[in-house]
């Protein structure tokens, strides 16, 4: 059976370690999915031939075994006089869940980071096996719940590729503006986090006041403000009239005009921008080589996003402007946060002005991998969320899981190197991880 793998890093001999990495490899090595950087194209392939991928590098280094993921090799091991290993945590991340990290100090400095997971391990995937697709998307959206409308979307997707069963445009328009939406509360919860740890107060209690504002607007919209059941086709009716839509349009223009005026002060505050620049660095080709994802692979100047790379309806026909930074730091990943929250408020705009007029129009689901057996991908507040979905009977058989945090834990214990422990929250609060995504 497929089970959730991490990404590891991958070489290519043809194109060389920066333009290709592999996002997703399912653990019977039958499905692979491929992005081509430099190109700007993905490739699934199913049962590939180990030789036309990738080379891939023999570890992934920096997260713990528990995770699936071995710890530090030897020859990385830091040692010297004065060298101990600090045990901080585990701390609970209150949604995120709890976790810890071992750091390797010899008082300030960060020689390397090791992240351990599995504090509350709620089973959550292996407990939907046998389940009705239907059950099992409850117990799924709730998987971490601030990402609630990406792990549904993309379970669903790759449950109706299994099915090969068209799918009402309605649902995939339903399903985009959920996701906008809780994109831009989870941008704004990192902003608000980081302005936290920087000690701007009340920049932080306003960028928080807009984030719930942003919460009781998706409650009043799809019946629950972490949108749990509101993706289900069998979840509360979802009627958005014409008047509605123009309330919730002129709702979001006036929380990203309130969101802007915030921005233009964050970015006039020495003190804050001080706090992010140069921390936590993550190069480009650090960032490709280790299959980085989301704010954090296009804050390293990589403007790669699934719905522009592997698009389905809505975005197929809709403009997204892709924002990306070249400095791979936490101010250029917040850069990239806040101007994706702009993006976000626009997409929002498009769909509402051109929703469809008639819902129930079929559409094609995505390829299926084999006969009862499809892949769903969605580009989640954090990057790059995959589902990889086996069916018997209607019945749920086996679930395979690559998510975003999983991918960009390694470029966060990377960043961390060399920097000092009072970096630890400006960085940790930059990639937006999410101990619950590890935790499955």
């Amino acid at each position: 059976m497929p089970r959730a793998t991490a990404g590891p890093p991958v070489e290519s001999a043809a194109r060389g370690p920066s333009e290709v990495a592999l996002a997703y490899l399912a653990s019977d090595g039958r499905v692979a999915i491929v992005n081509d950087y430099g190109s700007g194209r993905s490739e699934a392939r199913w049962d590939p031939d180990p030789a036309s991928l990738p080379e891939v590098a023999s570890a992934w280094r920096a997260s713990p075994a528990r995770t699936g993921v071995g710890p530090l090799d030897a020859e990385e091991a830091v040692e010297g006089y004065g060298v101990f290993t600090f045990p901080y945590g585990p701390i609970s991340m209150g949604v995120p869940e709890s976790g810890r990290f071992d750091l390797r100090t010899y008082g300030e400095r960060i020689l390397a980071l090791t992240p351990f997971v599995g504090y509350k391990s709620r089973r959550i995937v292996a407990s939907v096996v046998g389940q009705r697709p239907e059950d099992a998307a409850l117990r799924i959206e709730r998987l971490a719940g601030n990402f609630a409308a990406a792990h549904a979307s993309a379970f669903l997707a790759a449950v109706e590729s299994a099915r090969r069963s068209a799918v009402p445009r309605g649902e995939l328009w339903v399903r985009a503006l959920a996701q906008e939406l809780q994109r831009i509360y989870n941008h704004l919860h990192v902003i608000a986090r980081v302005a936290e740890a920087a000690s701007q107060n009340v920049g932080a209690a306003q960028t928080h006041a807009l984030a719930e504002e942003l919460l009781r607007l998706e409650g009043s919209v799809f019946g629950h403000r972490w949108l749990f059941g509101a993706l289900l086709p069998e979840g509360p009716a979802r009627r958005l009239e014409r008047s509605q839509r123009r309330e919730l349009a002129v709702r979001c223009g006036e929380l990203s005009d309130r969101f802007d005026r915030l921005w233009e002060l964050f970015l006039e505050s020495r003190t804050f921008i001080d706090r992010i620049q140069s921390t936590a660095p993550v190069p480009r080709d650090l960032a490709v080589r280790w299959g980085g994802v989301g704010p954090t692979l296009r804050a390293s100047g990589v403007p790669w996003d699934d719905r522009l790379r592997v698009p389905v309806a809505p975005y197929t026909d809709l403009f997204l402007d892709l924002p990306h930074e070249s400095g791979g730091d936490a101010l250029a990943r917040l850069l990239v946060r806040a101007h994706e929250i702009r993006a976000s408020h626009l997409l929002v705009e498009q769909m509402l002005d051109r929703w469809p007029g008639d819902p129930s129009v079929p559409e094609d689901p995505g390829p299926a991998i084999a006969p009862g057996r499809g892949l769903g991908r969605v580009e989640s507040p954090s990057g790059d969320l995959v589902y990889d979905v086996s069916m018997e009977d209607d019945r749920i058989v086996a679930v395979g899981l690559r998510t975003a945090s999983r991918a960009n834990f390694p470029l966060f214990a990377r960043g961390l190197r060399d920097g000092v422990f009072t970096d630890f929250h400006f960085a940790w609060e930059s990639f937006g991880l999410v101990f619950a995504e590890v935790d499955a």
